[in-house]
């Protein structure tokens, strides 16, 4: 029985475009394309290294344009403009931080780690102002003590 000559064909995954073929029920990426274009060179190669692959170039070449123009769709999108101004960082974050129960009302969730660390410094500097002055260290040596309890009694 003879095998089946495969059919290569483009997928796309996480942004960019493969050169693929089907090979035992799995995908196998042969080539990463870049730019959405393949050059002769590299089609020789592909059909130097995988003789028993059938490479239809218009059909890949027509799959590639498809895949340029679905992420240029994608990216050209229209975006929300509330998500937009946020990303720029235009507007500033108010918080309200309560040192009773150490706990931080704010009205946004900064986009960019730097905008964490600058809430982040804020909290602690708050904390360090409220907190109570360190205590005064011990003079003579503590003795460790444990405490058993068991059943409702303390040995000391």
């Amino acid at each position: 029985m003879e095998r089946k000559q495969s059919n290569a064909f483009i997928t796309a995954r996480k942004g960019f475009c493969y050169l693929t073929i089907k090979s035992f029920g799995r995908n196998h990426e042969m080539m990463r394309i870049r730019n959405y274009k393949i050059d002769a060179d590299e089609k020789r190669h592909m059909r130097r290294l995988y003789p028993d692959v059938a490479f239809d170039w218009k059909k890949i070449t027509e799959q590639l344009a498809d895949k340029r123009e679905a992420c240029r769709r994608y990216r050209s999108r229209r975006r929300n403009p509330d998500t937009a101004s946020r990303s720029r960082g235009s507007e500033p974050i108010y918080g309200v931080y309560v040192p009773a129960t150490r706990t931080v009302y704010a009205n946004g969730v900064p986009a960019t780690a730097a905008g964490v660390g600058a809430l982040l410094d804020a909290i602690l500097q708050m904390d360090r102002q409220d907190a109570p002055p360190p205590p005064e260290p011990c003079r003579s040596r503590a003795r460790p003590r444990l405490t058993l309890v068991k059943g409702g009694h303390s040995k000391p």
